[in-house]
């Protein structure tokens, strides 16, 4: 009981980073980067769109990372 309890806050904290990276993608946060009407802009030669939502792509792929191994963990009877 007490490890699930310990489990708890690293939980809220990783749902925060995930909820707060899929608007940041392709939600909202996309246009920070890209104004609708603006001329597209390049980053290392990419579209800075695709770019930024591979960012937060990775961000929420670690958040997975992360989760499935110390929260999603078999626990021992």
């Amino acid at each position: 009981m007490s490890e699930n309890r310990s489990r708890k806050p690293a939980a809220l904290i990783l749902t925060v980073i995930f909820l707060f990276a899929l608007v940041m993608g392709a939600g909202p946060g996309s246009l920070l980067i890209a104004p609708p009407g603006s001329e597209p802009a390049l980053w290392f030669g990419m579209p800075a769109l695709y770019l930024w939502a591979v960012i937060w792509f990775l961000v929420e792929a670690a958040v997975i990372m992360i989760a499935a191994r110390t929260l999603w963990r078999k626990e021992k009877d």
